[in-house]
């Protein structure tokens, strides 16, 4: 059960994470605040990529893309500890 519990968790911390970046990035979040949707936002609209400025539109979505994988990669690795169906070993 410590599994499903787990999983559910990290699923539901990602998904957290990503929306809140998402509609921070739509513009649909608190302007004032500072976040990687913020940045991103800003970025797209100050056309850093025509003005040759990638730092400010690589590093947050980046920083997403990296917090993403690394909840995903600790989900699996959580998983494979708590289920016992996936551990290796004695047979």
């Amino acid at each position: 059960m410590l599994s499903l519990i787990i999983n559910n968790f990290f699923g539901a911390a990602t998904s957290g994470a990503l929306s809140e970046a998402g509609l921070e990035f739509l513009g649909l979040g608190d302007s004032t605040t500072v976040s990687w949707g913020t940045m991103l936002y800003w970025a797209q609209n100050n056309n850093v990529i025509l003005t040759g400025q990638w730092a400010l539109l690589l590093a947050p979505g980046l920083m997403v893309a990296l917090l993403a994988v690394s909840m995903t990669f600790i989900n699996f690795g959580v998983d494979r500890l708590s289920n016992p169906r996936l551990r290796e070993g004695k047979a």
